[in-house]
């Protein structure tokens, strides 16, 4: 098959490095589906919570259904794409009592949609125009389409803003918002809104967890998020959420009243070879056919995988003395994560261009790749741990893999007791022992254990107490550092 090689665009080929970022076309043909997603897309499950690593595709898996829903219902039901982030900056998600909290996520949701539906109705309500839904409307709705009964209160708010409709603002003498809007029978508007009585809210929320902290506070405020959205999904109708966590905020939620309640609506992402190598070649072969590579249009992955993967690379690749395809060690060295995969190629792709990719350009693109997921863990856990940078360069030059007593001795030597002051907290808790700060390490994947002697590497997914078992307690587990990031570390 010819290959042009010199059109080739690594960046373009292997798409955003964040899902909720990718075009809809890229993701619409490479995106695969896993049995256990029918229950994230079925619109008769009020609830659903995707649970995954960092990297692994949840907030793809959002993307994916946001259009889907797109595809499928045009205009007619209402899909809302928002983060944690911006539902708590809606609202004072202080103190711990779990009533208040629960109760005021509700609010804020409610608030939230009451935006959107101004919007369907081109009237700018705005966060600041747009007052709490009190406790008792809410308690209101129950068994009441939740569409239905937010637009009412909707055209409310417009009915008392209908005096100054047609007024004219003296200071800048400019016509007030709803004219400018275009909205010149506001409630008019409402009602024809009210006519389609089916419509369904599918509320997508992603990174519900960001800048978590395993202290109680933290613990209050997601685990209350949780039983607000199982009760509202439950009590009204017409509402669908969709949201994502954490695997290892989810397991440290000690404190979320509901969980096992909860529980049941959970599916986890386990991508398996077989799929990520799917993805992989479909990722390849949707660039060259949205770049119109002829040679590539009437190819099927399943069919054609190594012609596919071939005008990308150059052919197998030595790994660990034999000869393997390039998935082998993309895979390895990006930890199993489809996210750091794709940045991992691209990179590599920068390397090799305008040639295909080969283990030289993988190697090369090692040490970039080490700093960038590095930096990656540091914006994402640092506020967990303020010395997760010291603690991470502990490792420099060293060896790849220790048994427990060689890891906290490594720690507590190089790192504690070379500090000037106090150890700071760790994920919440005072520093007392050196084991804290090896189990983070392990929670947020910096190392995995694993038999001596066996590869079948252990992840805080997996088995999120190995760390505190006999079996380690007793060093007859070994703890290896990421592949992902031993190059930039220096690490043999």
């Amino acid at each position: 098959m010819t290959t042009y090689f010199h059109d080739i665009d690594y960046e373009q080929l292997f798409g955003s490095d964040s899902g909720e970022d990718e075009k809809p076309e890229a993701l619409r043909s490479y995106f695969v589906d896993l049995p256990e997603f029918k229950k994230f897309y079925d619109p008769d499950n009020p609830l659903v919570i995707v649970r995954g690593r960092k990297g692994m595709g949840k907030s793809a898996l959002l993307k994916r259904l946001a259009i889907r829903l797109s595809d499928a219902n045009g205009a007619k039901d209402i899909v809302i794409e928002t983060t944690g982030n911006e539902l708590m900056g809606m609202g004072d998600f202080g103190g711990a009592d779990h009533a208040y909290l629960e109760n005021h996520w509700k609010q804020v949701i409610c608030k939230r949609i009451c935006v959107e539906i101004g919007k369907r109705i081109n009237f700018a309500l705005t966060d600041n125009s747009m007052s709490m839904v009190e406790a008792a409307e809410i308690e209101g709705f129950k068994g009441s389409n939740v569409v239905s009964a937010l637009t009412e209160r909707v055209g409310g708010i417009l009915q008392r803003l209908i005096p100054g409709a047609d007024s004219v603002d003296e200071a800048s003498g400019e016509a007030s918002p709803i004219l400018k809007k275009g909205v010149k029978n506001p409630v008019h508007s409402v009602r024809n809104f009210q006519e389609t009585k089916d419509r369904t809210v599918w509320l997508l929320i992603d990174d519900i967890d960001a800048k978590y902290v395993d202290d109680e506070q933290n613990q209050h405020r997601v685990g209350a998020f949780f039983s607000a959205i199982r009760s509202l999904a439950y009590s009204v109708k017409g509402l669908r959420i969709r949201t994502s966590v954490r695997t290892d905020v989810w397991r440290n939620l000690r404190h979320m009243e509901d969980q096992d309640k909860i529980r049941q609506y959970v599916i986890d992402i386990h991508w398996k070879d077989t799929t990520l190598r799917s993805i992989f070649a479909k990722r390849i072969l949707s660039y060259l056919q949205r770049e119109k590579f002829q040679p590539a249009l009437n190819l099927d992955p399943t069919i054609h995988y190594d012609e596919i993967v071939g005008q990308v690379f150059d052919g197998k690749l030595p790994w660990d003395n034999k000869l393997v395809e390039p998935f082998i060690p993309i895979k390895i060295l990006a930890g199993n994560r489809p996210r750091w995969m794709g940045q991992l190629c691209k990179l590599a792709g920068g390397h090799a261009a305008p040639s295909r990719i080969g283990i030289r350009d993988i190697s090369h693109a090692m040490n970039e790749f080490g700093q960038e997921k590095i930096s990656d863990i540091l914006k994402e856990h640092s506020h967990q741990f303020s010395d997760l940078s010291k603690v991470i360069n502990v490792f420099r030059s060293g060896k790849r893999e220790y048994n427990r007593y060689q890891l906290i001795t490594l720690l507590q030597k190089n790192y504690a007791e070379k500090l000037p002051g106090a150890v700071p907290s760790v994920n919440g808790y005072p520093y007392q022992e050196a084991d804290q700060i090896a189990e983070f390490l392990f929670q947020i994947d910096f190392v995995s254990s694993h038999h001596s002697g066996k590869s079948d590497f252990i992840n805080y997914q997996n088995d999120p107490d190995v760390f505190r078992s006999n079996e380690n307690q007793q060093n007859k587990l070994m703890w290896t550092v990421n592949a992902s990031y031993r190059n930039f570390l220096r690490i043999v």
